[in-house]
């Protein structure tokens, strides 16, 4: 079984075609028992670079393709698809034009028998059973049930009291001021009388 190889790229392949006669033109080459002059080596190589530039230039042009495809597909697809819906249901019951057009006639549903119809009802329910699959009204009607079971009702929870204010401090006990009684102020002198003025009478 031959082991795989790592390919050398366009780039290597145009370099050893141009440098092998530039700096190699009276070499002898002897590789996996063949012998190649310079001129024999750079022929061979040119033969796999024309085969790996086509296919580089293939890959290019499928992946351009590709892209292309990609792109107009997105656009248009959609509407190629709903023009076939409608011939599709244009010759519904002609099946030769359906083959014509590559559409596959759709199959008309067939009712099942008396006997197909109580075996299908039959097996439904046998697989509800083994799986013990439930309607919802059987569902609702389904409760659990317990017993022997303590209830604690739940109640507010606990007012901590505040603590009482703590009392004031005690004010210092108020010592005896005496009270001073106002000094008499002393008489003002009689104002003076101007001369030619009868003084005022005084009563006793």
């Amino acid at each position: 079984m031959p082991r795989s190889i790592t390919p050398l790229t366009l780039t290597e392949y145009r370099a050893l075609v141009a440098g092998i006669p530039l700096y190699c033109a009276s070499a002898i080459f002897t590789v996996a028992g063949q012998t190649f002059t310079a001129a024999q080596a750079t022929a061979y190589i040119n033969g796999v670079l024309s085969a790996v530039a086509a296919t580089a230039t293939a890959k290019g042009a499928w992946k351009e393709a590709i892209l292309a495809e990609q792109k107009i597909v997105a656009q248009d697809g959609e509407t190629v698809k709903q023009i076939r819906n409608n011939v599709a249901l244009m010759f519904s019951n002609q099946v030769n034009t359906l083959t014509a057009f590559a559409i596959a006639p759709r199959k008309v549903p067939v009712p099942l028998t008396a006997a197909k119809r109580a075996a299908a009802i039959a097996k439904a329910k046998a697989t509800r059973l083994a799986r013990g699959t439930t309607s919802k009204k059987q569902k609702a009607a389904l409760t659990g049930d317990v017993t022997g079971v303590t209830i604690t009702p739940v109640t507010s929870s606990a007012v901590i009291p505040a603590a009482p204010p703590a009392a004031p401090p005690a004010l210092p006990v108020a010592t005896a001021v005496p009270v001073l009684a106002p000094a008499t102020p002393p008489a003002l002198p009689a104002a003076p009388v101007p001369a030619g003025t009868a003084a005022p009478a005084t009563h006793s």
